[in-house]
């Protein structure tokens, strides 16, 4: 049992392993290369092409127009709350249970301002990052079981369940100014045709 010779023929089938080593680091090359053109293109799409929501902005005056579905509580009775100068201080009264009616683009609700708050409010709906409804000025004393739909809310949402939030703001009734805090209710949301 000796050396065994390679024939030459034999010796051409075999490859390389310099040859192997470099289609290895080639095919990675070309992956990565594959892969950083893929997350540019995705990135570019997300940047400038993808649909974005629109989200309301909540206004730095309250508005000069009172929500025309409020309604008086009927709390009259009840005594300010005590507030530091230059401050305000809030009551809430609220259902954490919406139901959005897409047919008549209308929600059912309950959220009030009652008397003792010493602040002016405007509710808004948010449904995934996106305002979908925003009430007019709810004074002291006011309450609303109904809101409308802002345009093309309903177009952004089906029928089923969604978590959103009651997004509060909280403004001055004398300077009219928006206050710095605002107040975020989780609520559960049922979308109707």
């Amino acid at each position: 049992m000796g050396k065994e010779k390679i024939l030459p023929e034999e010796r051409a089938m075999t490859p390389n392993t310099g040859e192997k080593k470099d289609r290895t680091k080639l095919l990675i090359i070309l992956l990565l290369l594959l892969i950083t053109v893929i997350a540019v293109c995705i990135t570019i799409w997300a940047l400038f092409f993808r649909e974005t929501k629109t989200v309301t902005l909540s206004p730095d005056y309250a508005p000069q127009e009172t929500e025309e579905n409020a309604e008086a509580i009927g709390d009259d009775d009840d005594e300010k709350l005590e507030a530091s100068e230059g401050g305000g201080a809030v009551s809430l009264s609220y259902s954490t249970e919406v139901t959005i009616d897409l047919s008549e683009e209308t929600a059912t609700l309950y959220f009030a301002n009652p008397s003792k708050s010493t602040q002016d409010m405007v509710l808004q709906l948010v449904i995934q990052d996106t305002v979908v409804i925003q009430s007019g000025l709810l004074v002291p004393g006011n309450q609303v079981a109904s809101l409308n739909l802002l345009d093309g809310a309903a177009d952004l949402l089906e029928e089923g369940g969604y978590d959103g939030e009651f997004l509060v703001l909280y403004y001055d009734p004398d300077s009219r100014e928006k206050a710095v805090v605002n107040t975020e209710i989780p609520v559960t949301i049922t979308v109707t045709e």
